[in-house]
C-alpha cells in the first residue's frame, strides 16, 4: 500500500496530488527525479481522466510526503 502526497508550486496554493497505486507513483515519482537531474522536464500526471502536466525548472517547487515511510 502506497499513501503519498504530492506538492507542486509555491505557497499558499500549491497543487496538491494524492497516490495510492505504488506503481503510478513510482511513474510520476521517476519523471520528477529525471527532470530535476536534467534541470528541466516535464512532470505528466493523470487527474480523473485529464492529464495534467508540468514544466519542471530549477524555480518549481517539488514536494511530497510519504506516509509510514
Amino acid at each position: 500500500m502506497t499513501d503519498v502526497t504530492l506538492y507542486i508550486g509555491t505557497m499558499p496554493y500549491p497543487a496538491k496530488f494524492r497516490f495510492a497505486d505504488a506503481s503510478v507513483w513510482h511513474n510520476v515519482r521517476s519523471q520528477i527525479l529525471a527532470a530535476m537531474d536534467a534541470g528541466k522536464g516535464t512532470i505528466e500526471i493523470d487527474r480523473k481522466g485529464d492529464k495534467v502536466v508540468y514544466v519542471y525548472s530549477p524555480f518549481l517547487q517539488v514536494n511530497w510526503v510519504e506516509a509510514g515511510a
